[in-house]
């Protein structure tokens, strides 16, 4: 029976390599520093590719993890990590939130936005989808951003993280076709998991602000895509719609975001070959200067540096990079 694809963090036989080789492999998400020399036989990473999902275990050296808007620019990623911490403790810095992560909770890292990580040896539990194949469930991803949450205690979570371990167990016997239904379950699970306690908010309104930001994400290329069109579509005042939005900035502060992020994706997409004013004008944005304007307010360069810095080409198969090939697939 086809295998999943499976790829095993193998640790260098030189001690002194074992934490640049560390670094290098998580690099495709953060930048590292180790904190603490590592000890041998003490740092692994298991990842299986589900075609919309990856999941992983590992464990983790003491270190200093940081996304940065330039690094988010040069990667293109809009995808969400959750990490099911069994072991250790991680401090998590945001532009909202400061706080820790122990033993038995699990952290949601939207990897469109800055983080920073200053963690002890730590096991953990991954999951790593694209933002699209979860936040109809669970909602706006960005408030929960660097927060922890329990997992032990809580059923779905629970369910969810158990599912995961077992993924993880028959992972080389799953089947290449069975692919999309355990993808489902998963994004599913957590939907269930993280969808906003009951009673705080009208599940009516969580219904439209889905139908919105699907609406949103479908028309970015539009030019007329703003309060206005969206106030008509969907029947709403100005007020409701505003305060929808506003655990994520508004809803104009919302629309430029996923502007901004669709037009990464397409500057950084291997081999791309778009004129900065082709991916302006496909985005939604007048002109190529408003859009450089706020793509630099973003990401803290111009797009034409962020085209640059992408790669030309995917990764080889069997390239040290092989887990960035990855990454970038599941935005495919």
């Amino acid at each position: 029976m086809p295998t999943l694809l499976h790829h095993r963090f193998a640790p260098p036989s030189d001690p002194a390599a074992l934490g640049p080789a560390w670094c290098e492999q998580i690099a495709p998400m953060f930048r590292a520093e180790l904190t603490r020399p590592p000890a041998a036989g003490r740092i692994g990473l298991s990842t299986f590719h589900l075609g919309d999902l990856i999941v992983g275990e590992m464990a983790a050296p003491a270190q200093r993890l940081e996304r940065t808007d330039p690094m988010i620019a040069r990667q293109g990623l809009d995808h969400v990590l959750m990490q099911f911490h069994e072991s250790g403790t991680s401090r998590v810095e945001t532009a909202r939130h400061r706080g820790s992560v122990a033993a038995g909770q699990v952290v949601l890292f939207d990897l469109a936005q800055p983080v920073v990580v200053e963690a002890d040896p730590v096991s953990a539990t991954t999951l790593l989808m694209p933002r699209v194949l979860v936040a109809d469930g669970i909602g706006p991803i960005e408030p929960l951003h660097g927060r922890a949450f329990a997992y032990e205690g809580d059923p779905v979570k629970q369910l969810l993280h158990t599912y995961l371990r077992g993924l993880i167990a028959c992972g080389a016997q799953l089947a290449p076709h069975q692919l999309s239904g355990v993808s489902q379950a998963a994004s599913k699970l957590c939907g269930a998991g993280f969808r906003p306690e009951a009673g705080a908010a009208d599940p009516v309104e969580i219904g439209t602000h889905v139908a919105i930001r699907q609406f949103i994400q479908r028309e970015l290329h539009s030019a007329d895509l703003g309060v206005e069109a969206l106030t008509a579509r969907f029947g709403l005042s100005r007020s409701t719609l505003y305060r929808l939005f506003e655990a994520e900035g508004g809803v104009a502060h919302y629309i430029r975001d996923r502007r901004l992020m669709q037009a990464l994706r397409l500057l950084t997409e291997a081999g791309s070959r778009r004129r900065v004013s082709q991916v302006a004008y496909a985005t939604g944005f007048s002109d190529e200067k408003t859009f450089s304007r706020a793509f630099r307010r973003r990401f803290g360069m111009l797009p034409r540096e962020a085209r640059a810095a992408a790669p030309a080409a995917p990764p080889p198969p069997g390239d040290a990079s092989v887990l960035h090939g990855w990454i970038r697939s599941l935005a495919a």
